[in-house]
């Protein structure tokens, strides 16, 4: 490696480091907040969705959450544990690693580049306009000194006209404008010529000052039109509110990161919800979130249920109902039993068992308990036709299953492992047949009464026809 690349990772890292302080310094509360370079090595060790704080300094919705939402202990607790949570200022000027690559702030770069541009066409077009103005200038006062030295012509003409007597009227020309500058070479044949005229050729003589100061003035006019029209070409004040609106620009660009993350939507806050395979899944929060709503969105992406439904607004308002304070569920009349208890029925009246695989801390769980399972439907389809079991991770009892016994040695129950195949989604599902067979295990969340075709499937032994989907497809048909 060179010295020169040397040097720069070495910058880079004292910039990512100096940034972790910062932020740890600056962003106080419950909420342990990462950086995103943090964040990233962390996913690399220990796979975790990401939630990212994509906010500015001047965002005043952004700091009512650090104030209200992000001091909820219940939402800090839960972020904590499921999410690397991340705050990304998106007008930051550091170098950001993510996912093998370094983004920088290119729109500062931009902005500087066009602040440079803009300078100079402003420059440049202030010449040109003072170019123009000084040529007006000399324009207009030269043909206005012509029209006021016309205009003392006609005065003396109208003057002369009025005179009586020849004697007279000769001394009043040849005493006229004596004491007058008019030296330039037009100026002296004009009075060259109202000396020696009568007065029939002064009154020509006038008329023909008249006209001439008449095509002057509109002369002057055209000339400041067309002055005006050629600076307004130059759009100087335009050109200087550009160049103003680059230099806000310049102190508040926006980060490549920031961009590529709400996918060019930039508006604050917004948060990231970046999750599965590689971080792929990217579900994007607009604006200031409640407690409620943003607990509903952090458990649809933490507990996987993305992955058997894109209902996202469905499960956060069922989420936001059963979590609301003072909520009461409907009564539970889905007949549950023992697990020993489900085998023993089953091998005597040849119903199928399902066995609800729940968690204690799985949201997705408790809502399908609260609500799914508390559907009438529901429960009848159940208590008609099958076996029901809650089994919960944390269960403390001992259990025979197929002349072997377990129990909980390490906080999850030794049964859970046989019957999710060593998959703890939760919740989840497994569907024993009437002899206490694993049929199939089902990890999935289930809304209110969208658990009904999963029933069918097995209580009509469409499992020994056709995978699900064509199954359902047939049914359907």
């Amino acid at each position: 490696m060179s010295y020169n690349m040397r040097s720069i990772s070495i910058l880079l890292l004292f910039l990512i480091v100096s940034s972790s302080i910062g932020l740890a310094q600056k962003h106080s509360g419950p909420i342990h907040w990462l950086t995103l370079q943090e964040a990233d090595s962390l996913y690399q060790t220990n796979p975790k969705p990401l939630f990212i704080d994509v906010y500015t300094d001047w965002c005043g919705w952004c700091k009512r959450m650090d104030a209200t939402t992000f001091q909820d202990k219940s939402i800090a607790n839960y972020l904590n544990t499921n999410f690397y949570p991340v705050k990304l200022n998106a007008e930051t000027n550091e170098p950001i690693r993510f996912q093998g690559k370094i983004y920088y702030n290119s729109q500062k770069e931009k902005v500087a580049r066009m602040i440079d541009s803009l300078s100079t066409d402003l420059d440049q077009a202030d010449r040109k306009v003072k170019s123009l103005d000084s040529l007006l200038y000399i324009q207009v006062t030269s043909q206005t000194q012509e029209i006021e030295i016309n205009n003392q012509f006609i005065s003396a003409i109208d003057s002369a006209c009025q005179i009586e007597g020849s004697k007279a009227y000769k001394a009043f020309l040849a005493a006229s404008f004596k004491k007058e500058s008019l030296d330039d070479q037009a100026s002296a044949q004009k009075v060259k010529r109202f000396k020696k005229s009568s007065k029939l050729g002064l009154e020509k003589f006038k008329s023909e000052l008249e006209n001439q100061n008449s095509f002057l003035s509109t002369s002057i006019e055209n000339v400041k039109r067309e002055t005006k029209i050629e600076k307004n070409t130059c759009n100087v004040n335009g050109k200087r509110a550009q160049l103003s609106s680059f230099k806000r620009r310049a102190r508040k660009t926006t980060h490549d990161v920031a961009i590529y993350l709400c996918r060019g939507q930039l508006s604050y806050p917004t948060f990231n919800l970046l999750f599965g395979d590689s971080l792929r899944g990217n579900m994007p929060l607009k604006g200031f979130q409640k407690v409620p709503d943003l607990f509903g969105y952090l458990a649809f992406v933490s507990e996987g249920i993305f992955n058997t439904t894109r209902d996202v607004a469905s499960f956060v308002n069922t989420f936001k109902e059963v979590y609301t304070p003072g909520y009461e569920a409907p009564k539970d009349i889905v007949q549950w039993k023992g697990f020993e208890q489900a085998i023993e029925a089953a091998k005597k009246d040849g119903k199928k068992i399902m066995i609800h695989i729940i968690h204690p801390s799985s949201i997705a769980s408790n809502l399908m308990d609260k609500e799914s399972f508390r559907d009438p439907l529901t429960a009848s389809k159940i208590n008609q036709n099958m076996h029901a079991v809650k089994l919960a991770v944390n269960s403390n009892e001992i259990i025979n299953y197929f002349d072997k016994e377990y129990k909980n040695e390490n906080g999850i129950h030794d049964l859970i492992y046989v019957l999710s195949q060593n998959q703890l989604v939760f919740p989840q599902f497994a569907f024993l047949d009437q002899n206490g067979k694993l049929i199939m295990k089902v990890p999935q969340y289930f809304g209110k009464t969208e658990i009904n075709p999963v029933l069918d499937y097995f209580i009509d032994e469409g499992y020994l026809k056709a995978n699900y989907s064509d199954w359902l497809k047939n049914k359907k048909h």
